[in-house]
Order: C-alpha cells, then sequence, then structure tokens
C-alpha cells in the first residue's frame, strides 16, 4: 500500500485501530473526496469500515441537524458491522479528504483473529452506545435550562466546567439557540444552582 508511514501516522490516531499494521488491511483502499463531497460507508458496491486518513468530514444526521467533525484517525460504518442496515448519517468531506476504506467482512475476520482489536472495538460501541443514552436523556429535557443543567453535569470534571469555548458551540451540542443559552445560563446562576468565574468555569453548586 502506498505510503506506508503516512497511513501509520493515520491508525495511530484512531482509538480503534491503534496499533494494527498496515500490512494487515491489505484488502484496504484509499478514495479522496472534494470539499461537500458525500462520504459513503459503501464503495464499489461493498460495505466498508472508513477510517480519516487526511482532512476530515462533517457528520450530521440529516439536514438540519447538528453537525459534529470527525478528524484524522476517525472511524465510521463500525456500529453496524453485523447487521445490513445503514446507519442514519450524513457524511460530508469538509475540506479535501482522503478515507481509507477496508471491506467490513474483512474487518469481521480480523476482529476475530485479533483479541486486542476485539476489546477496543467492544469498549468503543459501549461508549458510543452510553453517549448516544446521555444524548437522549439530553434531549428529552424540553426545558432549555434544564438541557444545560444535564450538559453540565454530564460534562463536569470535580464539580467544574469550562464554558470558555465558543458558545454557539455549546449551543449546539445540547440543541438550543445561543439566546436561549445565554438565558438558561442567567436562570441557573440566579437560581444558585452555579457559579461562573470571569475567565468562564462554571462551578455546580447544588442539584
Amino acid at each position: 500500500m502506498e505510503d506506508v508511514s503516512r497511513l501509520s501516522e493515520a491508525l495511530g490516531c484512531s482509538e480503534l485501530f491503534r496499533g494494527i499494521s498496515p500490512s494487515a488491511l491489505k484488502s484496504s483502499f484509499i478514495l479522496s473526496f472534494r470539499r461537500g463531497e458525500a462520504v459513503s460507508e459503501t464503495q464499489n458496491g461493498t460495505d466498508c469500515v472508513g477510517v480519516v486518513i487526511s482532512g476530515s468530514l462533517t457528520v450530521s444526521a440529516g439536514a438540519g441537524s447538528s453537525v459534529s467533525v470527525m478528524k484524522k484517525g476517525g472511524e465510521f460504518g463500525i456500529c453496524n458491522i453485523f447487521v445490513r442496515e445503514k446507519m442514519p448519517t450524513d457524511l460530508r468531506a469538509r475540506v479535501r479528504a482522503e478515507v481509507l476504506f477496508m471491506p467490513k467482512e474483512d474487518f469481521a475476520r480480523l476482529l476475530a483473529a485479533d483479541a486486542g482489536l476485539m476489546y477496543r472495538y467492544v469498549r468503543l460501541c459501549n461508549e458510543k452506545m452510553l453517549y448516544l443514552a446521555e444524548r437522549l436523556s439530553l434531549l428529552s429535557a424540553t426545558d432549555c435550562t434544564e438541557r444545560l443543567w444535564l450538559y453540565l453535569k454530564m460534562t463536569a470534571e470535580d464539580g467544574s466546567v469550562n464554558l470558555a469555548a465558543s458558545k454557539d458551540e455549546i449551543a449546539r451540542r445540547i440543541g438550543i439557540s445561543r439566546s436561549s443559552l445565554f438565558r438558561a445560563i442567567k436562570s441557573l446562576t440566579d437560581s444558585g444552582r452555579i457559579a461562573v468565574s470571569p475567565g468562564g468555569k462554571v462551578a455546580l453548586l447544588r442539584g
């Protein structure tokens, strides 16, 4: 496979494929995608696992939904290895991107032969399940203040969260508008549930 060192570097950024030698991916192939081009897990009529080698992809659940960014080493197509259903997500090249594709049948055989890879695969699937459970809990809260409160509790470390990041990004993550986010922060502050420092660090005070 061409450019083994570059491929090894990208695989090293992957939670799943870290430690896997490019020589073990003999049936894999790399495709390039222009900015804005759709990226499908089905290539040449074959369902594949994908790993971003260069550039980045946007990931959304459809038109108007929130968007996340998948960078080098990011994997897709791994949660439906053993079922025929497609994942209901839309992947597009955020910039010019290269993606390594590996047929799912070959990936399944590699899983059976590599206990370490199987462990990482199961752990990654479990993490995704927990993330989805948290998202369902978050989105089930119809009140913006409670939605922000749930988000803060989910992301807090040692009882605090740094909100110095882009407020637009935080609002996108929890599915509310920027103005609603500021009202929710004020509401939680006024009720004594949080305290916000000048640097944007939020201390959780009570439930």
